[in-house]
């Protein structure tokens, strides 16, 4: 029986990360190939599974070679068809990670040299236009907007390792008064629920304390909200996943960050622990400066 050799393309925005993806994958042992212009792509397939000394390979596809906007989307496709064990990953980042990107390093966008007129906000914007139908194609999307190099280190060796990422997802209780916390993805306002605050033999404590959380939950709405949060997280946590997300954070804000939102924060965190026991759950309360992790594959390891 033929040998069924892993290969995967790299593509996605210039500063997004395939460069470094394409250097851990070499670790890995894959054969990595660089800026392959898009019709050579299917003939280096037929190349790499004739090769008995080549197992896996990863092929880096993306904007620098100029025949990459009018052929990548159709060669993809063309290319999923013939082969159906290729995975294509679509490395992405927010506008504002990818600007500080190009700064630190003091490299010019690969468009720049076409469109020398035009600032290097627009030519990011220009990228992820042109990409779209690419990204379409794609079998993992990874947003390394919030990664240090070794967490997608360790993404790509659990991708490569078992087929599926770790997905860290953080319940962040924070004040209000003290500003939103930029790193949240979903941010929910719990002010309008009965504050503890004003219960003269709670204010000192936080909702991390029985008696806060039994004080909450002892009214209607508060009962209400929790099913109703419930059902958003518990519906948007997979197609996060499939997104490519591998850190995910939902922020529950009240005035101070004491109470309320440090019992949501807990009560939520706990359910999503329970219903995904696959992924880590961290809750975080700022405010107290504390982090923990939840998770149920947390508690299996020890």
């Amino acid at each position: 029986m033929k040998e069924t050799k892993k290969i995967i393309i790299i593509t996605g925005l210039s500063g997004g990360g395939k460069s470094t993806a394409a250097k851990y994958l070499e670790d890995l042992e894959f054969y990595c190939i660089d800026n392959i212009p898009p019709d050579l792509i299917p003939n280096l397939f037929h190349l790499i599974n004739e090769n008995p000394e080549i197992h896996r390979a990863a092929l880096v596809l993306d904007i620098r070679n100029p025949k990459f906007r009018e052929l990548a989307g159709g060669m993809l496709q063309r290319l999923k068809k013939e082969f159906p064990e290729v995975e294509v990953w679509f490395f992405k980042a927010d506008e504002k990670t990818l600007i500080k990107r190009f700064s630190e390093t003091r490299r010019p966008h690969p468009l720049q040299r076409y469109e020398s007129e035009k600032s290097l906000q627009e030519l990011i914007e220009e990228e992820i236009e042109y990409l779209k139908p690419v990204e379409e194609e794609a079998t993992k999307i990874l947003d390394t907007s919030h990664m240090t190099p070794h967490e997608l280190k360790q993404l790509i060796k659990d991708l490569i390792a078992g087929g599926k990422g770790t997905f860290k997802i953080t319940f962040l209780s924070f004040g209000f008064k003290y500003g939103i916390p930029q790193e949240a993805d979903n941010v929910f306002d719990v002010r309008f629920l009965p504050n503890p605050h004003f219960v003269p033999e709670l204010r000192a404590k936080t909702g991390m304390d029985k008696e806060v959380k039994k004080f909450i939950l002892k009214f209607p709405e508060t009962l209400s909200l929790i099913e109703k949060l419930k059902d958003l997280i518990f519906f948007t946590i997979p197609h996060y996943y499939r997104e490519g997300k591998s850190y995910l954070t939902f922020a529950f804000g009240c005035t101070g960050g004491q109470h309320r939102s440090v019992a949501i924060a807990e009560i939520l965190a706990e359910a999503v622990a329970k219903e995904f026991p696959d992924f880590d759950i961290f809750v975080e309360h700022r405010e107290q400066k504390k982090r923990k992790n939840i998770s149920k594959r947390s508690h299996a390891k020890k």
